[in-house]
């Protein structure tokens, strides 16, 4: 291990110094948290994964617009009911240790992410994977134990990414490993002080000629809006992530600065805990959906910068498909029809819970006063986001779930339907194993869920996904939303940065004017 160290350290003050002969430019971006580590396999949040995608790269990613994109891997194949991929794989492409890409490297991160034994926090996203194959130097096969027709969208996740084989041999120690981060990404890692932030400097052996433009990019947390703000104004930092909705105007009203947004497929919802009696009647849920204005939403809290929701699924999610029946717009009177019909001409008293977040409290007293002109009068209950997860997310027995309703949001990171619906809709999603809130379980639903996952064909996948869709968009298990814009605030000259639909930040293409 020691002579990596050094090896690796070296490295790393070569480049510092030839960095600082050639005036580098430097990339700095403000987050309103720290990491939480440096190992995208054990990852579950955006701030992380976004550094880490400067380091980092996987077999597949997405575009702008979530369209799949061959990235390391340069295209696949797959058998009819979807248990078996063949991938092809880049050349020329080599680790910033210098360990060449390959199959075999493919195959040690695979079936790291595999192994079920590691308790790496994204393990159970790959349980399907059986076994891993070398057929070439450029080519692998991989086997699942079960059929999956969005493997490959699985592949494109922010935690399916390549270490350097040498390093995972080197650092058996899982502890060891997270401070030693080499991939084939654009930059390579520098420093992480916590608290303080995440240094990366240019990667001069990177594969994509041309790129990087930028020598360095620093990262420095900083929770509060308006600092973040701030420092963007005076010239401290050149973007800041995410830029909150309530202080556009800030940036807007200076001419060196810009705003870049773009579409997000972060659906939020409000979860009906259908456990509980009155909201096990689908007329209350359909009735709640009617009750709520979700532009005026929009407006409230996020600026009106978003798109109210049309489907259970997000508009930029592959096999979208859009709900008209029922119209869920905003009709307050339909709203009471529903609840009178149901044997609730006088409302009802509802517990509605969130997290103690400005943005998040704010929505839920909006929704709070929305539902108020229907009849139905909720207690708005904000909690830190351990106590949530603890009361939420942590419960072993449904009839001990509190709440009624749950103010939340969940981003399809897979980009595909499946990712969309089975954590949040399936019966086998029900907390505490997957996300599945509101307890609701409908074995038709359920059908076309697996019916999405029996073939790799998108045509049938699509079949699937559209009864699915329809089946929940009646069923109302949640209170649809809708999907604010992701929203960046830098600097006027700088160019390449912008938001992911799925919330992370793409940087690698950054470059001033």
């Amino acid at each position: 291990m020691k002579p990596f160290f050094r090896r690796t350290s070296l490295a790393l003050g070569l480049t510092a110094c030839l960095v600082s002969v050639a005036q580098a430019q430097d990339l700095r971006i403000s987050m309103y948290a720290d990491i939480t580590g440096l190992d995208p396999h054990d990852t579950s949040d955006n701030i992380s994964y976004s550094v880490q995608s400067g380091i980092f790269e996987r077999l597949f990613q997405f575009d702008a617009k979530m369209t799949l994109t061959p990235w390391l891997a340069t295209g696949y194949t797959s058998n009819d009911n979807a248990t078996q991929f063949t991938l092809t794989l880049r050349d020329g492409v080599t680790f910033q240790d210098g360990t060449p890409f390959d199959a075999e490297a493919v195959k040690a991160n695979l079936d790291r992410l595999a192994d079920q034994k590691k308790g790496l926090k994204r393990n159970s996203l790959y349980r399907m994977i059986k076994s891993v194959t070398v057929l070439a130097p450029n080519k692998v096969q991989i086997d699942l134990s079960e059929s999956f027709g969005a493997f490959i969208n699985t592949l494109a996740h922010p935690s399916a990414v390549m270490w350097s084989p040498t390093v995972l041999k080197a650092f058996p120690d899982e502890a060891q490993l997270r401070l030693h981060p080499v991939g084939t990404g654009p930059f390579t890692f520098v420093e992480w002080q916590p608290g303080k932030g995440v240094t990366l400097t240019k990667f001069n052996g990177y594969w994509n000629k041309g790129w990087p433009k930028v020598d360095r990019v620093i990262f420095s947390p900083s929770p509060e809006d308006a600092t973040r703000v701030a420092a963007l104004k005076s010239g401290q930092v050149d973007a800041i992530y995410p830029l909150p909705s309530d202080l556009v105007g800030a940036v807007q009203s200076d001419s060196k600065l810009a705003i870049q947004r773009d579409p997000s497929i972060y659906l939020y919802y409000m979860a009906i805990n259908t456990q509980h009696k009155p909201l096990a009647d689908r007329r209350v849920r359909q009735a709640i959906n009617y009750a709520i204005n979700r532009e005026l939403w929009l407006k409230v809290g996020f600026a009106g910068m978003g798109t109210p929701a049309t489907s259970a699924i997000p508009a930029g999610v592959q096999f979208y498909q859009k709900q008209s029946a029922p119209n869920y717009r905003y009709a307050p009177e339909e709203a009471k029809a529903l609840l009178t019909a149901a044997g609730y001409p006088n409302g009802l008293d509802l517990k509605l819970w969130c997290t103690n977040a400005t943005a998040s409290v704010r929505a839920a007293q909006f929704l709070k006063a929305q539902l108020a002109t229907v009849g139905i009068r909720v207690t708005v209950t904000p909690m830190d986001s351990g106590t949530r997860n603890a009361r939420l997310w942590g419960v072993k027995d449904p009839k001990q779930a509190e709440y009624d309703l749950y103010y939340g949001g969940w981003s399809t990171s897979t980009g595909d339907a499946d990712w969309a619906l089975r954590p949040l809709f399936a019966s086998e999603s029900w907390v505490p194993t997957s996300y599945n809130v509101s307890y609701y379980s409908n074995p038709a639903v359920d059908k076309a869920i697996a019916g999405g996952l029996a073939s790799a064909e998108p045509a049938k996948r699509a079949t699937a996904y559209a009864d699915a869709q329809t089946l929940l968009w009646k069923d109302a298990p949640v209170a649809f939303l809708g999907t604010p814009d992701n929203l960046v605030g830098k600097t006027a000259k700088l160019s390449g940065v912008s938001m992911l639909p799925d919330g992370n930040l793409l940087f690698n293409q950054a470059a001033f004017k």
